[in-house]
C-alpha cells in the first residue's frame, strides 16, 4: 500500500529517514509564448556569454566531463531535481510528485502534464522509461549501469505514471535519479550524438566542436516563477570554447562573457577587487584526486601507498594550490560536506622519516621514480608540483606529465589507464556513487584499479541501509578502510567557485556541482 507524505519528509529523508512521497509546492502552470508582464518585463531577455572548454561527449549516457554535463543541463530536465540544500526539490523536477511503499522498494513518480520535447512532442511515461533503461542496459555500456543495476522493472501504468521496482532498498534512489547522465531523452530519438532533443529550458541552435556552442530560449518551457510568469528569463546562452583558465578569466574581466563556473581560485583576489564582477561560493566535496594504480607497479605494494600518504602535507597543498578556499582531506572520497556521514578524524600528520622507512622496506631504499600525467587545466598543476616537491623530500622523484583535459578525458581513457594521475571528481548528493562508480571491484570508473573484498562488501550493505545510526556505522568502516591502504590521496574538497558580471542577478550557490547552478531564474539587471 503506498503511503504519502507532505514535501516536508524530503528533510527527513536527507537525514536519513525514509521518504515515502512528496507533493509540489505550487500548480504546474505550463509556460506560454505571450509577452512577460510588465512587473517581470526588466528580468527578460539578455544572451548569456560563458567560456568553457569543449565537451567530449554530447550523448547524456556517455557524458564523462564537467564540460559534458555542463552542456546537458541547458538542453535536459531530470525525473527528480536536487535543490541548493541538497534536497529533492518537486517544483523543479519533471516529476511533481513521488510516492513510495514502506520498503522503499516501489516507486511511483507521477509526471507533469503539458511537458514538451523541443521538437513539439509531448513528454509521458514512456520516454521516461526509455531513459533508464537506457541507462542500465548493459550493452549500451552507460557509465550509470552500475548504479541502475538495483532496478528490477521499469513499468507505465498511464502516460502519466512511471513505477520503478527495486530489487533492494535504497535509501538514495531519489538522488540517483539526478544523476547527471540521467537527463530524460526523447524515446524516438535515432542519434543522440547529434540530436539534443530534450524538455529543458534552453535549445541548442548550433554548435561547433572548435569553437562555440549556442543556446535559444525554450518558448515552450514548462516551468514559472512564482508569480507564474514563463521561466527562463533569458533569450540565450552561448559559451565559447577556452581550455585555458587564464583566458577565460580574461575574457570576464574583459566584459567579453558574463559568468564562469568552477572559477580557478588564483585569480579569486583579483576578481573579488573587480567592481564589475561578483564572485560566489559554496562549500562542496569536489575533489582532486591523486590516485595510484594498486594492480601493477610500484603502487601494487600497500606500504608504497602508505608512504606516499606519510609524505604529503595536505594543508600545504590547499593553501599553495588553491589560496585555502576549502578543506583538507583525509584520503577517502567522503568528505565533511556529508555531515555524520563523515569521519571525522584529525588531518594525517606528515612523517617523512617515517615514508622513507616504508619504501626501504618496500624495497625502494635507493629511492623511486614515478611519473604523474594529468591535465593541465587549474589547480591540477598546482597540486602536482607541490606534490612533486614534497616527494623529493621522501625519495620519490615525479615526472609530471600535463595534457589537455579532452585528452586525458579523451576518447581512449588514458584517465583510467595511467600508473598515477590527478582526477577531478565533482560532487554528489551522497557517498554512495562514489564506491559504486570508482572503488567497488567492478566499477566501471575503477581508475586506481583497486579491488579490496572488505570494501566490496560494506559499501553493498551502506547502498540499501535504511537505519541512519548503522549507515553511518558502515561509511565509518570504509573510510577507515581508505585510510589504511586505499590508493588515493586527496588532499582537499575545494569549494564550489563561480565569478559573474555584477548586473547579472538570480543566482543561488550550490554545493553540489559548480554545473548545477540554475540559470533559469537568472537575468541581466537593466
Amino acid at each position: 500500500m503506498l503511503k504519502k507524505l507532505m514535501f516536508l519528509a524530503v528533510l527527513v529523508l536527507v537525514s536519513g529517514m525514509l521518504l515515502v512521497s512528496c507533493a509540489p509546492d505550487a500548480p504546474d502552470t505550463p509556460a506560454v509564448d505571450d509577452e512577460p508582464t510588465d512587473a517581470i518585463s526588466e528580468k527578460h531577455g539578455g544572451i548569456l556569454r560563458s567560456a568553457y572548454y569543449a565537451p567530449g561527449n554530447m550523448d547524456p549516457a556517455f557524458f564523462g566531463t564537467v564540460a559534458d554535463d555542463w552542456m546537458g543541463k541547458f538542453w535536459g530536465d531530470f525525473l527528480v531535481y536536487i535543490d541548493e540544500e541538497n534536497a529533492p526539490d518537486p517544483s523543479r523536477s519533471l516529476a511533481e510528485s513521488w510516492e513510495a511503499d514502506e520498503n522503499a522498494m516501489l516507486w511511483q513518480f507521477n509526471l507533469r502534464q503539458n511537458v514538451v520535447f523541443h521538437d513539439g512532442k509531448d513528454m509521458t511515461a514512456s520516454d521516461v522509461k526509455f531513459t533508464f533503461d537506457r541507462l542500465r542496459d548493459p550493452d549500451i555500456g552507460a557509465a550509470t549501469v552500475g548504479l541502475y543495476s538495483n532496478i528490477v522493472e521499469i513499468s507505465t501504468p498511464d502516460d502519466y505514471t512511471v513505477v520503478f521496482e527495486l530489487e533492494e532498498p535504497n535509501p538514495d534512489f531519489l538522488f540517483d535519479l539526478f544523476d547527471y547522465h540521467a537527463i530524460i531523452v526523447d524515446a524516438d530519438n535515432d542519434n543522440f550524438a547529434t540530436n539534443w532533443n530534450g524538455t529543458g529550458p534552453f535549445m541548442i541552435t548550433s554548435y561547433s566542436p572548435e569553437d562555440r556552442i549556442v543556446f535559444d530560449r525554450n518558448p515552450n518551457y514548462w516551468m514559472n516563477d512564482a508569480a507564474g510568469n514563463p521561466l527562463p528569463y533569458l533569450d540565450g546562452v552561448e559559451i565559447i570554447f577556452l581550455a585555458e583558465s587564464s583566458a577565460q578569466v580574461e575574457a570576464l574581466r574583459g566584459g567579453q562573457i558574463d559568468y564562469l563556473i568552477y572559477l580557478p581560485t588564483e585569480f579569486i583576489s583579483m576578481l573579488e577587487a573587480d567592481p564589475d564582477i561578483v564572485v560566489l561560493q559554496a562549500p562542496s566535496n569536489t575533489s582532486y584526486v591523486l590516485r595510484m594504480r594498486s594492480d601493477e607497479g610500484p603502487a601494487s605494494d600497500v606500504r608504497v601507498r602508505q608512504a606516499l600518504k606519510l609524505g604529503t602535507d595536505r594543508s600545504a597543498i590547499l593553501e599553495g594550490a588553491v589560496e585555502g578556499l576549502g578543506t583538507t582531506g583525509r584520503d577517502t572520497p567522503i568528505g565533511p560536506a556529508y555531515g555524520d556521514f563523515y569521519l571525522d578524524v584529525p588531518e594525517p600528520v606528515r612523517d617523512v622519516e617515517a615514508a622513507k622507512a616504508l619504501l626501504a622496506e618496500a624495497g625502494y631504499g635507493d629511492g623511486l621514480d614515478i611519473v604523474i600525467t594529468t591535465q593541465e587545466s587549474s589547480p591540477v598543476p598546482a597540486i602536482a608540483t607541490i606534490w612533486r616537491e614534497q616527494m623529493a623530500e621522501i625519495g620519490v622523484n615525479v615526472d609530471i606529465q600535463l595534457v589537455p583535459s579532452d585528452v586525458y578525458y579523451g576518447a581512449d581513457n588514458m584517465w583510467l589507464e595511467v600508473p598515477f594521475g590527478i582526477t577531478d571528481w565533482g560532487a554528489r548528493p551522497s557517498p554512495q556513487p562514489y564506491l559504486d562508480l570508482a572503488y567497488v571491484c567492478d566499477a566501471q570508473w575503477n581508475e586506481s584499479h583497486w579491488c579490496d573484498p572488505e570494501l566490496d562488501e560494506l559499501a553493498a550493505l551502506a547502498a540499501k541501509e535504511m537505519d541512519r545510526d548503522e549507515r553511518i556505522r558502515l561509511y565509518h568502516e570504509i573510510q577507515e578502510i581508505f585510510i589504511e591502504r586505499g590508493p588515493i590521496i586527496i588532499p582537499f574538497f575545494i569549494n564550489n567557485l563561480w565569478g559573474a558580471s555584477a548586473d547579472l542577478q538570480g543566482l543561488e550557490p550550490t554545493s553540489i556541482l559548480g554545473t548545477a547552478m540554475d540559470l533559469r531564474s537568472a537575468y541581466f539587471e537593466r
